[in-house]
């Protein structure tokens, strides 16, 4: 299976996720490099 890949630098509230989710894509990671900075990773199965 070929994933394609998401990295959003911004902060996501709830609202933000499920529309995400509803897209197809999965959190698969939260990362915090910096004070008040979080980093999310999700995935989905390519399209093609």
């Amino acid at each position: 299976m070929t994933w394609e890949y998401l990295v959003v630098e911004t902060t996501l509230d709830s609202a933000a996720l499920g529309e995400l989710g509803a897209q197809g894509w999965e959190l698969v990671a939260v990362v915090s490099p910096g004070h008040f900075v979080l980093h999310y990773f999700f995935k989905r199965p390519a399209r093609g």
